[in-house]
Order: structure tokens, then sequence, then C-alpha cells
């Protein structure tokens, strides 16, 4: 396996200016947040409606958290890491296998390898059986027309 060439100093502060804009962004707008209460006069003010200002809130933060992801998902980084962790899944879930196996073999309880074999000779005999028994047929066929004659 080759070593990669990335600069993860660049990559986590570009990552991190993304996220930082994300959560400033998101804050800037809760501080923009319309007053419940009346104005200094004591009138009432706009009335608020918290769904649709919540749906904005989350709008304005999916927006600048989808940057950031696409960001990382996107990174050399990203597809380096994903490629470990599916070698390494693969080589667990090999030796898993083997320890299934051995275990169900201590305990002398088939495993899925000896149900398949025993599968595949049924279904050769099941083969067999079958051309035998169209042989009987033919013979059969063949001695009812010599009986006729």
């Amino acid at each position: 396996m080759s070593k990669e060439n990335i600069n993860y100093e660049e990559y986590y502060k570009g990552f991190y200016k993304i996220w930082e804009r994300s959560i400033s962004d998101a804050l800037e707008m809760w501080k923009k947040r319309p007053s419940q209460g009346g104005n200094e006069a004591g009138e009432k003010t706009q009335d608020f409606d918290s769904v649709t200002y919540y749906k904005k809130f989350y709008e304005t933060w999916e927006k600048t958290t989808s940057e950031a992801l696409e960001k990382w998902v996107n990174s050399p980084l990203f597809a380096s890491n994903m490629g470990k962790i599916i070698e390494k899944s693969s080589e667990l879930k090999k030796n898993f296998d083997e320890v299934v196996e051995k275990g169900l073999k201590n305990m002398n309880i088939p495993s899925k390898g000896d149900i398949d074999r025993i599968l595949n000779s049924i279904n050769k005999i099941e083969e067999k059986i079958n051309d035998l028994t169209d042989m009987v047929d033919e013979l059969k066929i063949a001695n009812k027309k010599r009986s006729r004659k």
C-alpha cells in the first residue's frame, strides 16, 4: 500500500472554516429572531411564527453544513479512509467466518459449507435418479412396442 500525499493541515483548515461559517450563520440568524413581547411603547410587535422561523433556521444550517460535508466526502482523506475501512471490514468478516466455522465444527454442528456440500451431493443423486427413471421409461416403451409386434 502506498503512502498518500495529503496535506492534512490545509485540508482541516478549510474544513474548519466551512464548519465555523455554518455555526456563525446559524447563530446570526438566531440573534435576529423577532421579539415575542411588545416594544418599549407597549405595542405588540408582529406575531412570531416559530414554525417558519425554525424552518428558515434549519435551511440555513442545512445549506452551510452540506457544504462542509460535501468537502469532507469529496476529499482524498475520506476516500482513503473509506478504502481502509472496507478492506479491514472484509478481513474482519473472513476471520469471523473462520471462527464460526471452527466453533461449529468443535460442537459437531454442521456449518454452512457442510450443508452446501450435502445439498450439492443430493442434487447430483437426484439428477442420476431422474436419468435412470427416464431410461426405465424408455425401456418400458420399447418393451411394449416389441410385445405388440
